[in-house]
Parts: C-alpha cells; structure tokens; sequence
C-alpha cells in the first residue's frame, strides 16, 4: 500500500548506531498551532467552497473533521492539511507547521510529493491501453521487455498492476544505512533500469501469481511497458490523458528537478528516530521512485482524479471492475490493480491508495460511490509505528464523519 522499505527504514531508524553523524537540524519554533481555514486563506478558491456549507450540523462535523487534523500532528506529524468533498461542498482544514524555521502553518493549496498514489495514474494509463487494443492484461511481460527480469514469460501485466508478480522490491535493498544513507544519497540520479537491476540482485518472494506483496519494481515495469507501446515518456503519456483533461493544475511531474514547483511544505524526517531533530528533505531528486511514486500534486487534485475514476470518466466500466478487483496482499490489505480498498461499517467501501516519500506521507481514497473524496497530506515521514496508525485512522475518520453507514 505504500513504499514499503520506507516505513522499515523510518521505524529501523530509531535503532541506529550512535556513531552515525546526523546533519544539523531544525527545533520547531514553538509547539504546532492548530488552524481551521477561514474565507479566502491561503487558496483562492476556498471562500467559494467553504461557503457552500451551512447549517449547526455542519459546523459540528467540521469541527470533528478539524480535531482529527489536530490529532495528527498531536500523534508527532509536523503538519498536515486535508480536504473533503462530499454533497454539500468542500471542506478544508490544516493543523501544525509548513514551515518550522518561519512558524508558518501549512497551505491547504499546496504541492506535495504524492508517492505511491502515482501507481493509481500508472495503472489507469496501462488499462486505456489495454482498452485501446494495444496491450493484454494476461500477456507475459516478456513479449515487451524481453530479458528485463527473470521469469518473465510467466509474470504478466495484470501481476504487476496487482502486486503478484513475486519480483523483489528495489527499495527494500537501496538503503542499507537507513534514512541517513537516504538523506546523503538525495541527489543521486537513477535511470528505470538501474532500479530493475537492483531488484534482479534478489531472488524472486514467490512464483507469479501464487500470493500477492507489494514491490514498488513493479511500477517502474510497468512504466517502461508504457514507454515501449506508446514511444513516449510514462509521465507525458500520464500527463496527456489524465492530467491535462481533468484540469488538474497543481500535478506534476518532478523531471530532473529536486525542488517542487509553486506553494509546498517542507518535506521533514527525523534520520535516527522520534526523538531527533527534524531534518529537511524537501529538494530531493526522485528518480528514485520514478512511475512507482515521483507524482507531485495536491488534496484537491487527487481528489478530482479519483472522483473521475470511480464515476467512469477515466476507464470503462469493464476496466473500473478489473481494478476495482480487489485481493489479499501478504501485509493483509486488499489490492486491486493500482488502487485499495477499504472496508468499515462507518462508511462502506473506499477505494484509492497511499503513499510515502521522504517528508511526505499521503492518503487519498472516495467512497465506492462516489459521494465522498478524502486527501490528506502530513509532511514529515511517521517515525513509529504507532504515527503510522494514525495516519491510517485519520484517513478513515474523515471518510466517516458525518456520512451515514453503507
């Protein structure tokens, strides 16, 4: 559901020896302030949405919403902003810090490393293919990208889409020194294949199709499939049928660029643990993550892009179905081709996906039916398992607060 090798390394961290040097770092300047976002603050389309909700029953749930934003960063987050739509409107709402030098709290219009929700636009993209004739989802991945992994005459496209094809995650082996190896290596430039060497230095976890785990080598794959059929880059290919046609204006692509274009948080990781100092990880070269995490966007956005996906204007309904079909992962989530899926009596069935990068942790999901979309965005990287839940949970209370049971 995530890069799983970061939430290892983050977790691992607190355990590093005592030796290893940790760059300088930042004290937050004062505890973090709560904020519930008012008119016209920090997003210029915000007064026109908050405005459409009225009523007592609404402002108790917006402040229920607010108090799970505030739990949050009570948990350890530095910030985090979030945004819910549902039938009677947009919410929005930030707590903590964007910024700890300046004591500034974060703007809930602003651009953040989404990871692994990127495996979700990868997917989509893959499956238009596979509607447009150009590609099968039970073809071998060799017929494409002849000697590029082991087995491959027996790994197709739908096991990759779907985490099945027992390939070693790459991220799980690039990193032996944990996040400060991460945080000294930030600018180092990898190409696709780079990646998929790594991951082809381990033996495979199982025989495709036997069992599922999530393997970011996956998506990279799949995104030198897309580059193979279509003899464009991944990302235009991505930005020409998805992006663009949804007017979503605050994603992106990083490129060759360490930095994240317009209105962002800081990107902060503790490198030895919860109880370091914050270090800032915002410029970092992501090729690194390339199709299987590099996406930029906002909580907005995602949340116009899953909307999309679930109402059908992305896919057919023969597609959705395929990616809405969702299987057991050996972590116990469920897992359908490029997105999860979420059960809870509070609220139905959600489908979307998270995502971790170094600062950076997301979760994005809209009800089955379409009648709720969620995003939230913390920037600092959980350092215990217990921030981990909380992220989770988080994520599930605004899916649930003030919707009635499905």
């Amino acid at each position: 559901m995530r890069f799983s090798s970061l939430v290892t390394v983050v977790v691992a961290s607190a355990a590093l020896a005592a030796p290893l040097t940790a760059p300088a770092t930042a004290s937050p300047a004062g505890p973090p302030v709560a904020v519930t976002e008012k008119a016209g603050l920090g997003d210029p389309d915000h007064g026109r949405e908050r405005a459409r909700y009225g009523g007592r029953g609404r402002e108790l749930a917006d402040a229920r919403l607010q108090s799970v934003l505030d739990e949050v960063v009570a948990s350890g987050a530095v910030g985090v902003v979030a945004e819910v739509r549902d039938a009677d409107g947009v919410w929005k709402g930030r707590s903590g810090l964007g910024d700890i030098g300046r004591a500034q709290p974060p703007r809930t219009d602003g651009r953040f490393r989404a990871g692994s929700v990127t495996k979700s636009f990868v997917a989509t993209t893959v499956l238009q293919l596979v509607a447009e004739g150009r590609l099968r989802l039970d073809e071998p991945v060799e017929r494409h990208l002849p000697g590029r992994v082991p087995d491959g005459e027996r790994i197709t496209v739908r096991h990759l889409l779907g985490h099945r094809s027992g390939l070693f995650d790459y991220t799980d082996g690039m990193w032996p020194g944990g996040l400060v190896e991460m945080h000294d290596t930030r600018f180092r430039r990898l190409a696709p294949h780079e990646l998929v060497a790594e991951a082809n230095r381990h033996e495979p976890g199982f025989a495709a199709g036997t069992a599922g785990r999530y393997s970011n080598t996956n998506y990279v794959l799949l995104g030198m499939l897309i580059q193979k059929i279509t003899g464009n880059p991944a990302e235009q290919e991505m930005m020409q049928r998805i992006v663009r046609p949804l007017g979503l204006r605050g994603t992106s692509f990083p490129g060759a660029s360490t930095g994240i274009p317009g209105p962002n948080a800081r990107a902060y990781v503790r490198l030895q643990g919860p109880d370091s100092g914050y270090t800032d990880m915002t410029k970092s070269d992501m090729s690194w993550a390339w199709t299987a995490g590099a996406l930029i966007s906002t909580t907005r956005d995602l949340n116009t892009f899953y909307k999309a996906l679930i109402d059908g204007k992305l896919l057919s309904a023969e597609m959705l179905a395929q990616m809405k079909d969702a299987r057991k992962l050996e972590d116990g989530g469920l897992y359908g081709l490029g997105m999860t899926r979420l059960d809870s009596p509070a609220f139905g069935t959600a489908y979307g996906h998270t995502g971790n990068t170094p600062g950076f942790t997301t979760q994005s999901y809209t009800l089955g039916d379409g009648s709720r979309q969620v995003t939230l965005s913390i920037n600092s990287m959980p350092a215990t398992k217990e921030e981990m839940q909380k992220t989770t949970e988080a994520a599930t209370a605004l899916l649930g607060i003030g919707t009635k049971a499905r």
